[in-house]
């Protein structure tokens, strides 16, 4: 049983990772059913109907603490670093902003 770090991470981080490792990339990349990506999911599910810019505004800078394996983590490395260059594509802006560079493990 792989590790469980704690992983923070905004709303809008939390889109991007879905948007790069499942959207995008489901065929090419094993590991995106995991019960990590189904609470992301969950998660972005709540996201306000309503057109108001300040609600919309706090829920996209709302911050969330994820306990995800190290076998996600390291998915969602490769979804964020590996599969863009792949297709000659400039890499997400995630990976600067909201992923965190270390994480410390339990």
């Amino acid at each position: 049983m792989s590790k469980i770090m704690k992983i923070e991470l905004s709303m809008y981080g939390i889109a991007e990772v879905l948007h790069w490792c499942h959207d995008r990339n489901k065929g090419r990349v094993p590991g995106v059913d995991t019960a990590g990506f189904d609470k992301m999911k969950v998660l972005l599910a709540e996201k306000p109907q309503s057109g108001d810019y300040f609600t919309l505004d706090q829920f996209w800078k709302k911050r969330v603490t994820l306990d995800l394996t190290e076998d996600e983590v390291a998915t969602i490395d490769r979804c964020l670093y590996d599969i863009p260059n792949f297709d000659s594509e400039p890499l997400p802006q995630i990976r600067h902003k909201f992923w965190p560079q270390q994480t410390a493990s339990l």
